[in-house]
């Protein structure tokens, strides 16, 4: 998990924080310093956290950058059915409740299409994930690429904000979207990017290099 020094609030984040901070002082007013007065305000700050902002060093690449923070749970090529019906190559990465829920574009891009499926909520580092509230992202590059991002629900997560939409020109790094409270990306490549990561390793968004072309060295 990155330390992040420097971050500010989520705009999703002020209503949970507001609620959370009201219920912290009338548990204090009412029951004084407590241990539940204590576990009130462990929760506030651990929501302040959760919704943090951070700001990100946007890699010089060509390669595909992480959207998300959190580990990645699997590596493979699949077939990609939604848009684009072929085989891609493909990153799952699973974010904790500890990590953050900033997504960005992996890749400067256009939003083509976007797909919003309402589902269940299972654990989102689990086989079941598939079937849980979802959004697939159709990006183009600006060299006519396909890149397809799908965000899951979790089973602490309960909503998925996206901060664009169809027709959204996209740069690297840039914010795209929010999923409140534990959730996976999954990204999908051109099956000629090549990528040197495997499952375990933390990635980092906006920061961490997932893809690189074939004849181009990962850094």
């Amino acid at each position: 998990m990155k330390i992040d020094y420097k971050w500010t609030v989520s705009a999703q984040g002020y209503q949970p924080i507001l609620v959370s901070f009201l219920i912290c002082w009338l548990g204090t007013a009412f029951f004084g310093v407590s241990i539940l007065s204590i576990l009130l305000l462990i929760t506030f700050l651990l929501i302040i956290h959760f919704f943090r902002d951070p700001e990100r060093i946007i890699p010089n690449t060509d390669g595909i950058i992480s959207p998300a923070d959190g580990k990645v749970i699997a590596v493979d090529t699949v077939k990609e059915d939604e848009f684009t019906n072929s085989e891609m190559k493909r990153i799952c990465i699973f974010l904790s409740v500890f990590d953050c829920h900033i997504a960005r574009s992996p890749v400067s891009s256009e939003v083509v299409e976007t797909k919003y499926f309402e589902g269940k909520f299972k654990f989102a580092n689990s086989l079941e994930c598939i079937e849980n509230e979802r959004l697939y992202m159709h990006l183009k590059t600006e060299d006519n690429r396909d890149v397809v991002l799908i965000l899951f629900a979790g089973f602490i997560a309960r909503r998925i904000v996206p901060f664009v939409s169809r027709t959204s020109i996209l740069k690297i790094g840039q914010r795209i979207g929010i999923i409140k409270f534990g959730s996976r990306i999954d990204i999908y490549v051109p099956s000629d990017y090549v990528t040197e990561l495997k499952a375990g390793d933390e990635v980092v968004a906006g920061e961490s290099i997932l893809f690189n072309k074939i004849n181009e060295k990962l850094v």
